[in-house]
């Protein structure tokens, strides 16, 4: 071969080194996006490499694009594996709280996240903990990069460049297909998929094969198939079952095509659907085994791996055996030896679906975190069900680049049908179409599945390239027509990758750097045994990802004991019951965001009257005497505004005047002068008499500018000072005290106060303050030329201050 056409014969490269280069380019901006967001506002964090999460104090720092909760959740369970030294995680703390919950999802993608970082960890030297919030940005890619080579290498090993050339494209570009790969938002997805493409690709190796050569070889090629979907179904049961379930209907297919061919005078062996079969279930049994065995065998079936699984998978072999042979070769299946086996066969796939209902285990399909989402690019739709998305959006630029491949459906059907194609076309046009017509179904009723039902296009376009006629202008006019489908894709992929380029924020950032400072907020508030918070299950993902917070209900289906706790706190009807629940779950605030109405809805459904439940008291104002609102500040981010959150502390039972007083208090620091004034009115017609009482009162009047309540409570004020009564106010009372007596110019009295206070201050005391109270016993300390005796408090005293106070 002369040189030039050597060059030539290698040409075909250029497509797979273009895709290549198109997914590293998406890669490289997106990871540029995730650090100009997470470093956009300083956050104070130290990292710390004895922490399981290379950060002092359990923080975390990365904001995950789109906030995806299964995101959050594979980093940190990955960093709490490698941190135990534990392959196999069973039991996370961080939310159904305080007892936490079993952990069941499969090992694969820890597994995957975890060899990322052990990489990362060898080029950078981080810690294990920071190595793998660093390889989330990188393991999604670099799962593509691998998967593309290796369909290109397979593809044009078995079928030729042609063939992987176009491959190529499909697996870089094809939508939603290329959005399930994305950085910093680390997703089993990606897994799924590719054991998609591994389960069906090999199939048509094998049926490529099995017209020239020995059953041997295609059985070799069908058992690789049935080990891959072995482990698709590891990973997630409900995702990878509708490319297994679509395989039988293309193997019916093929029969019938072979049949057909038959009587032209061409013919195709059976194909050895046994040993696909038995691949399958061996490997859904060694998946079981290595993942749950021993603690958890026996255990019912579900969204993860399990022998019954591995028994169906059988029974479907040997059901697609002798009905291929009737419809192939008329080999009759109810003679009474076949017609045995065949109602075995039937019972254990009826088996499966029998056990899910009477386990109640109707959300199989539909348990599924994102199942309503298209992909995890930002902007990316989410409805019910196709019909409603297109119905709403109608063909925007991405339900153009999500339907338009299903043009290669039709592609199939005619080279499936057309007189000209021989048996073997025909056979990996039938088995390549039954994964896809089957997924198709499934992506009318859930969005996410559109991927799985790309996995199954990249595999019918091969089989229509390998059966391409090799003729120039046969390949050029399928060139075009691939190439027209996928332009849609190409253009919303780099859409999408140069708007990562914007300094504006979108609004999921936004609500990701504001969780993340209320994160940090409430982990300095904390004991250092961290706190246990009741929030929105998005917002709990944000608490327990970023400030290490222990939570109760997540939006994780595997916590539904946390759910229904959750339900029974918000939808209590009696301040009684309400902390019983709490108390049971050792719970120590409730947080009830503007932006995110879930507890309300947690409400609703324990409650048919919800305007009598612990969420309707909270938006009233009327929060039960063991609940203390704590003030905070949402940081000052463009694209916030107007919104607020509330937070509740957990305190031993208070009485009326000292709860009211502490709402008083908060409704000042918090600017909300109206609703203080209404309660000062209150305390001062209910409690006139107590001390407490008349030192928020004060403080209302000062924020009020109210010169005659003013000078009313002061009297008051001055009148107890004489009795002495300033022992009776409890420590934060006094602090509250000593900051009036200071507005008021009353300094050796106020001196006095603070002196009291700094000697009886400890820990607990200094979290029970508010943001401005400790910063204003600060100030007046250092104004008095007094301090913290105790250095670890003094540093104590400065950290529960965010860092703009801190540096006054």
């Amino acid at each position: 071969m002369t040189p030039a056409a050597r060059f030539t014969s290698f040409l075909w490269l250029l497509a797979p080194l273009s895709a290549c280069a198109f997914l590293i380019w998406m890669a490289a901006a997106r990871v540029h996006r995730i650090d100009y967001v997470t470093n956009l506002v300083e956050t104070g964090t130290v990292i710390d490499p004895a922490s399981p999460t290379g950060y002092a104090g359990g923080l975390r720092k990365l904001i995950v694009p789109e906030h995806n909760n299964d995101s959050y959740q594979w980093i940190a369970q990955t960093q709490q594996m490698l941190a135990g030294g534990e392959w196999r995680l069973r039991h996370v703390n961080y939310d159904n709280a305080p007892a936490g919950r079993t952990v069941l999802t499969p090992s694969p993608f820890r597994w995957w996240l975890g060899l990322v970082a052990g990489l990362d960890r060898v080029v950078s030297g981080y810690s294990r903990g920071l190595a793998v919030e660093h390889a989330a940005l990188h393991a999604g890619p670099a799962l593509h990069l691998l998967l593309l080579a290796g369909v290109v290498a397979f593809v044009a090993w078995r079928f030729g460049p042609w063939p992987a050339t176009l491959a190529s494209a499909a697996v870089a570009i094809l939508f939603p297909f290329a959005g399930s790969f994305l950085a910093g938002q680390p997703d089993d997805n990606a897994l799924v998929l590719s054991c998609a493409l591994a389960s069906v690709l090999p199939l048509l190796a094998g049926i490529k094969v099995r017209a020239k050569e020995p059953v041997a070889a295609t059985a070799r090629w069908f058992t690789a198939a049935g080990v891959a979907g072995g482990l698709g179904l590891w990973v997630d049961v409900a995702r990878a079952l509708p490319i297994l379930a679509g395989i039988f209907l293309g193997a019916l297919l093929a029969a019938a095509a072979a049949r057909w061919r038959a009587r032209q005078g061409e013919s195709l062996p059976p194909l050895p659907w046994r040993h696909w079969a038995v691949a399958g279930a061996l490997a859904c049994l060694i998946a079981h085994l290595l993942e749950y065995y021993p603690g958890y065998w026996g255990g019912w079936p579900g969204r993860n791996v399990h022998p019954l699984y591995g028994l169906a998978w059988l029974g479907a072999g040997e059901v697609m055996a002798r009905l291929t042979a009737w419809i192939q070769l008329g080999e009759a299946p109810w003679r009474r030896r076949a017609l045995s086996a065949l109602v075995l066969a039937l019972l254990a796939i009826a088996a499966v679906p029998t056990v899910l209902v009477l386990k109640g285990q109707h959300d199989f399909f539909s348990a599924d975190l994102g199942a309503g989402r298209l992909s995890d690019l930002p902007g990316s739709p989410v409805a019910p069900n196709s019909w409603a998305w297109l119905s709403h959006d109608g063909f925007t630029l991405a339900a153009t680049a999500t339907v338009l491949p299903l043009l290669l459906v039709p592609a199939g059907a005619w080279m499936l049908f057309r007189r000209g194609s021989d048996v073997t076309s025909r056979a990996m046009s039938a088995v390549a179409l039954g994964p896809v017509l089957l997924a198709l179904g499934f992506a009318c009723v859930q969005l996410r599945s559109w991927t799985i039902l790309d996995a199954g296009l990249v595999g019918l376009l091969v089989a229509l390239a390998a059966a391409t006629p090799n003729s120039a202008n046969a390949r050029w006019s399928m060139a075009l027509g691939v190439l027209a489908v996928l332009v849609p894709g190409v253009w919303l992929l780099a859409t999408r990758a140069q708007a990562a380029g914007s300094n504006t924020l979108g609004e999921g950032e936004v609500v990701a750097l504001v969780e993340r400072d209320l994160a940090y907020w409430l982990a300095r508030q904390a004991a250092p045994d961290r706190a246990i918070v009741l929030a929105p299950p998005n917002l709990a993902t944000s608490l327990y990802f970023h400030g290490g917070q222990r939570t109760v209900g997540t939006p994780y289906g595997e916590n539904k004991e946390g759910f229904f706790g959750s339900v029974r706190i918000a939808a209590a009807s009696s301040a009684d019951e309400a902390q019983a629940v709490a108390h049971a779950r050792q719970l120590n605030y409730i947080v009830v965001p503007s932006w995110d109405n879930f507890l309300d809805d947690y409400a609703r459904l324990g409650s048919e009257q919800a305007d009598h439940t612990l969420m309707a008291s909270l938006h009233r104002w009327l929060p039960p005497r063991w609940l203390q609102p704590v003030p905070y500040t949402l940081p000052a981010i463009s694209g916030f505004e107007g919104q607020s959150v509330a937070i509740f502390r957990v305190v031993d039972v208070q009485d009326n005047a000292a709860a009211l007083s502490h709402l008083a208090e908060y409704f000042v620091e918090m600017g909300m002068v109206d609703q203080a004034v209404a309660v000062a009115e209150t305390l001062e017609r209910s409690f006139p008499a107590d001390f407490g009482a008349t030192v928020a009162r004060a403080q209302v009047s000062a924020a009020a500018g109210d010169a005659r309540s003013w000078q009313r409570a002061l009297q008051e004020i001055d009148a107890a000072l004489n009795r002495g009564d300033t022992d009776l106010l409890p420590w934060d009372r006094q602090v509250s005290l000593a900051i009036v007596l200071v507005q008021a110019k009353r300094i050796d009295a106020a001196r006095t106060v603070v002196k009291r206070c700094l000697a009886e201050v400890d820990a607990p005391r200094l979290r029970l303050l508010t943001t401005v109270s400790l910063h204003r016993l600060l100030v007046m300390s250092r104004g008095f030329h007094l301090e913290i005796a105790d250095p670890n408090l003094q540093a104590l005293a400065r950290q529960l201050l965010p860092a703009e106070l801190r540096d006054q």
